[in-house]
């Protein structure tokens, strides 16, 4: 298994941040739309926080309050840990911020993340219409121990 280390850009790097964030933006959901369609905004990337396998980026956690609001991996660095390790920073940092529970949205059709995100704890809290595009949503929850997890709500 590749070392994976985890750290904060510099400022020097935002722009290949959200590069990597297009380039997996547009290989999962290509088929949704045209790649480059859905533009990433731009962010404050140095807030993120950065995976490198060997010295090569290959992934990114982003977290806006109780939210993980990105999170990516180039397709040739999955299943090697690096999804796994930076959403383990991200709920770290949302706890050390005093969140009791932690919520991510997902697109409902990409199982494969769907899958992953419930195979580390998370559980569906309930599904919705995207607020731009044509497809829908799924809100995720984890709760920190020994909170209540409450069962799927309907739109």
């Amino acid at each position: 298994m590749a070392e994976i280390t985890i750290r904060r850009p510099v400022l020097q790097e935002c722009a290949a941040v959200r590069a990597l964030v297009q380039t997996v933006v547009d290989e999962t959901y290509g088929h949704l739309w045209a790649p480059s369609t859905f533009a990433i905004e731009e962010e404050d990337w140095t807030l993120a926080w950065t995976a490198f396998v060997n010295g090569e980026f290959v992934g990114m956690v982003l977290t806006d309050q109780e939210w993980i609001s990105d999170l990516w991996a180039l397709r040739h660095a999955r299943r090697q840990g690096v999804g796994r390790k930076l959403l383990a920073h991200a709920e770290a940092e949302l706890a050390g911020h005093g969140h009791r529970s932690f919520h991510l949205r997902v697109v409902k059709s990409n199982t494969e993340s769907t899958l992953f995100y419930q195979h580390l704890g998370w559980q569906i809290s309930r599904e919705f219409p995207h607020e731009k595009l044509p497809i829908a949503m799924l809100e995720m929850v984890k709760f920190c121990e020994g909170e209540s997890m409450s069962p799927m709500r309907s739109v």
